[in-house]
């Protein structure tokens, strides 16, 4: 909908709550960032803010300039108080202590509408500011058999937090169509105020094939690992399913003679030594490369130089590594589940994750038949020019432009 320009700046605030071993998480709202910043104008004035310090220096690397915000235990201490349903009455009776920390800072930089790049917590700190809500995935309905998402009252956090957060959202921001039908059926939130924005590949995986040649990483030698390997970038959490890569390995390697390794990158977040163990209890051990955090330089030719991305993660319904082995040639080996599906089409051969016969049949077909390679990273290449940066700036203008319309009824 377009809307006639009243000629008033929006002042919108960019809360970026992710750190960098954050994973996909971080990769995505870095990437909104990037975009935001290309796509600035006379019109909406994008104010970027983070609670990480490091993010400050990350961001201005990119040239986007952004302000760090020092919110400590005792703020957010105070907001849990302030949100007492008896305190929030005594604040509107008596005219006293009206904002918190964080809208007092907002009401300074003249900020008209806040956009959550994450499903951050600091939106049950907000008492006066509209807002942009994302969500990036409902697991914890979905999957809640997950430790990560079961246990010490981790279900009760984010119930709670979408709950109290989702309904006063202005918009609703999901990765995907199945997303928005599980915000609007699971927590009553008005299907318009839902927009589906599919990811985009990160920045990461932009470069040219001159820039891959002249700063060329071999892999394999840098790493010692003697023969072809499958590729996995994935935090150690348990429903990220590293272990269903080792029980194919050991398969191919028992049954059918067949000796692949895997590079395995991301921050451990308490599954790693079990994961490890297992592949030495497998008899795989040397199979299996734990390069930790992989340097953004190195992604490039981590994806390139593979067989293929093994992505057997339980959580969706959409991820990034699909879209970055798109962008860089690499064939994909994907769970098979609503969604997943429907993220990859026919550009991907998906795997029953809960057989790993099926991995090791992919993973034959992948070394026996390039033609069928070859189509589905065509396939995934015109997936990719279905779905741009120009397409995800234009859905987010879309809200910006009809929050703005009812922002001149009071301002």
């Amino acid at each position: 909908m377009e809307w006639h320009y009243s000629g008033t700046k929006v002042n919108i605030a960019v809360i970026f709550d992710q750190k960098l071993q954050g994973g996909g998480g971080f990769q995505q709202s870095l990437s909104t960032s990037i975009i935001l910043n290309k796509y600035k104008n006379e019109r909406y004035n994008f104010i970027f803010l983070t609670t990480v310090k490091k993010n400050k220096e990350i961001l201005g690397n990119l040239g986007i300039h952004t302000r760090y915000i020092n919110l400590s235990v005792f703020d957010k201490f105070v907001s849990y108080f302030r949100r007492n349903e008896l305190i929030c009455k005594s604040i509107r009776t008596f005219n006293i202590f009206k904002y918190g920390k964080l809208d007092r800072y907002l009401l300074d930089l003249d900020v008209d509408l806040i956009y959550f790049l994450s499903p951050s917590g600091l939106a049950l700190q907000i008492a006066v500011h509209k807002y942009i809500f994302t969500v990036w995935d409902l697991c914890h309905r979905d999957f809640m058999e997950f430790p990560e998402v079961y246990n010490f009252r981790e279900f009760e956090v984010r119930e709670k937090l979408y709950n109290a957060s989702l309904a006063k959202a202005i918009a609703v921001i999901v990765d995907s169509e199945l997303s928005k039908e599980n915000i609007i059926r699971r927590y009553g939130i008005d299907k318009h105020r839902v927009v589906s924005l599919p990811f985009l590949p990160s920045n990461t995986v932009e470069i040219s094939e001159e820039d891959y040649e002249k700063n060329y990483i071999d892999i394999k030698h840098k790493y010692n690992i003697p023969g072809e390997y499958i590729f996995y970038p994935a935090q150690f959490w348990p429903h990220k399913n590293h272990r269903y890569i080792l029980d194919a390995l050991r398969i191919l390697k028992q049954k059918h003679g067949k000796i692949i390794n895997a590079v395995f990158c991301g921050s451990d977040m308490g599954n790693l030594n079990f994961i490890l163990e297992k592949a030495e209890e497998y008899g795989i051990g040397s199979q299996i490369f734990y390069i930790g955090y992989a340097d953004t330089t190195e992604i490039p030719y981590l994806y390139r130089q593979s067989i293929a991305l093994v992505m057997p993660t339980y959580f969706g319904p959409t991820n990034i590594p699909p879209l970055e082995a798109f962008a860089l040639g690499c064939p994909i080996c994907y769970s098979d589940l609503p969604g997943f599906r429907n993220q990859v089409k026919d550009a991907a051969f998906l795997m029953d994750i809960e057989n790993p016969e099926s991995l090791v049949n992919v993973l034959l077909s992948v070394d026996k038949d390039r033609s069928l390679v070859n189509e589905k990273i065509k396939n995934g290449n015109q997936l990719l020019e279905k779905w741009s940066e120009n397409d995800y700036w234009n859905g987010l203008k879309n809200i910006f432009d009809e929050y703005e319309v009812k922002l001149r009824c009071w301002k």
